[in-house]
């Protein structure tokens, strides 16, 4: 995650990690973990977003199906 997106959320778990007492390359590796598992999901959320609105065409002729099946 950016510097910005950390200091917007400093007063969250970046600050707990800064606070409590550990050596530095704890430290380092704490914060390191959690910037990549805020990358992995901000890269699920996306696919998510990208994969919902390519089912909307999808999605569209198979109800046009339903319906003419039923009537």
């Amino acid at each position: 995650m950016r510097k910005a997106n950390e200091r917007v959320l400093d007063s969250g778990i970046y600050a707990r990690i800064r606070e409590t007492s550990m050596n530095e390359s704890d430290r380092h590796i704490a914060l390191s973990t959690l910037r990549s598992a805020e990358l992995i999901v901000d890269t699920i959320a996306w696919v998510q977003e990208k994969v919902s609105a390519l089912g909307r065409y999808f999605l569209k002729p198979s109800l046009k199906h339903q319906e003419a099946v039923s009537k």
